[in-house]
């Protein structure tokens, strides 16, 4: 049975650039993981979701997140194309620009934004694809 998420938030970045917004779900991942939460990672493609996985792996070994790409192996952080196979049913951080369909299976959905006028185009779609679900989004506003 599907049930509503308890929230959707929107992360907007003031810069635009893709490092800060990487760097941003970093942060992000890591509090998440701290928390013993789960969350599914959902990039445009899969090529992106490679490359960060390997951006992952090489961060420092005290700042470690564990994670895995389309549950190649057990971890609390999936990475995945913009299909998810298994929705652990906790956290998505959205960061394609469709609007992700399987929204509904978790607990809280997150966009990440920044300032690039593409990227917040589609997210104002996305934003009125939630509100016609019924669904009213927070915005928070990140200075990096």
């Amino acid at each position: 049975m599907k049930s509503t998420p308890k929230d959707v938030l929107f992360y907007v970045l003031n810069s635009t650039d893709p490092q800060s917004r990487e760097r941003f779900l970093s942060k992000l991942l890591k509090k998440i993981w701290h928390e013993k939460r789960e969350c599914d990672v959902r990039f445009e493609n899969e090529n992106e979701a490679l490359r960060y996985d390997l951006t992952l792996w090489n961060i420092q070994p005290q700042s470690f997140i564990p994670h895995s790409v389309a549950k190649e192996v057990p971890a609390p952080i999936q990475l995945y194309g913009l299909e998810i196979t298994t929705p652990c049913q906790d956290v998505l951080v959205n960061l394609g620009t469709a609007f992700p369909e399987k929204f509904h299976f978790y607990q809280r959905t997150i966009e990440i934004l920044d300032q690039s006028e593409f990227l917040i185009q589609m997210g104002r779609e996305r934003w009125k694809a939630y509100k016609a679900q019924g669904i009213e989004p927070t915005v928070h506003k990140i200075g990096l």
